[in-house]
């Protein structure tokens, strides 16, 4: 399954005295408007819109990771299920099904 939602990298964009997460680069200022493509408009704290800005990389990082130990594992004609790699792929892979909305 891959990610259906705002693709593409997101970022913080402090609006007065409001932390809100945006599409990169979707940031547009005209005469009396301002329009952007939102991914969260109301964040509480500056260390929130920083892990939730960081989420599609997180995603990525964590695919690339779970993909390699996999393979890793399987090169050297182990299972998956090794002791010392078990608990690292799985939780990679339940982050990642969380992530995707396959958990639910």
């Amino acid at each position: 399954m891959e990610f259906k939602g705002t693709k593409g990298e997101w970022e913080i964009m402090m609006d007065d005295d409001e932390i809100k997460i945006i599409q990169s680069s979707s940031l547009e200022n005209g005469a009396g408007f301002r329009s952007y493509v939102a991914i969260c408009e109301e964040v509480q704290c500056l260390e929130d819109a920083r892990l939730i800005a960081a989420a599609p990389d997180l995603l990525e990082a964590l695919q690339l990771a779970e993909k390699a130990m996999a393979e890793k594992a399987m090169a050297e004609g182990r299972n998956v299920t090794y002791p010392e790699w078990y608990g690292i792929i799985n939780k990679a892979r339940a982050a990642i099904s969380k992530a995707l909305g396959e958990d639910l």
